[in-house]
């Protein structure tokens, strides 16, 4: 239970990282016209690499204090 919020905040960078690549800006064609009939959205540029680097660093911050609370 002591790491339980780490573990929480692993899953959520990990998702974060996820919807990014799934609404990626240098997604192909037929992805881009899969998003648009789905009503679902390719995202600009600069929030595509925000959103990858928030989710990483979320992720590696997490690991890091989990793995300090194992010594």
């Amino acid at each position: 239970m002591k790491h339980l919020k780490y573990i929480i905040l692993l899953a959520i960078g990990i998702f974060i990282i996820y919807w990014a690549m799934e609404h990626s800006p240098e997604a192909g064609l037929g992805q881009k016209i899969s998003n648009e009939l789905s009503g679902s959205y390719t995202m600009s540029e600069p929030w595509y690499y925000v959103s990858l680097t928030l989710g990483s660093l979320i992720s590696f911050l997490s690991i890091v204090k989990i793995f300090k609370g194992m010594k």
